[in-house]
């Protein structure tokens, strides 16, 4: 009876170390590894909000662009793909959209481009057809002749 007591609390304080270690592992105080592109003093709570904004825009889970078990690989080719987004609406917003200038009652002013405005939820955006009519089609074509 009383190596069963030791047993079960050995294995209860086994269990509670474990427990303390996998909170320790994945601490929000660990700072991220191999941000080529996201600013290197991102806190936690930024970077799980924009990973959990890919996630939605593009309708993914973190496999899609992370290798299994390490976040920090770069053995996917979709994290470099993701990185060139970043890139890319970063310099659209900062080079083209602030440019525009808005009337103060304007709320496009306060629009951004993100990965949601082409992916719309979709990992591989999808471009809408626009059907006109070939009367329409004539029409336009006449309008722009100059």
């Amino acid at each position: 009876m009383i190596n069963n007591q030791k047993n079960k609390f050995f294995v209860g304080a086994f269990m509670s170390l474990l427990v303390i270690v996998s909170i320790a592992a994945i601490s929000p105080n660990t700072p991220p590894k191999n941000l080529k592109v996201l600013p290197k003093n991102i806190s936690h709570d930024s970077l799980e909000y924009l990973m959990r904004f890919y996630n939605v825009s593009l309708k993914v889970k973190c496999g899609y662009c992370h290798a299994k078990g390490s976040k920090e690989s770069d053995v996917n080719p979709l994290k470099d793909v993701t990185r060139k987004m970043i890139l890319m609406t970063d310099e659209m917003n900062a080079k083209y959209l602030k440019t525009i200038v808005h009337q103060p009652s304007d709320s496009t002013a306060l629009q951004l481009v993100t990965c949601n405005t082409c992916h719309r939820g979709e990992a591989k955006p999808v471009v809408p057809m626009i059907k006109i009519s070939k009367e329409e089609h004539k029409e336009l074509k006449e309008e722009h002749k100059d």
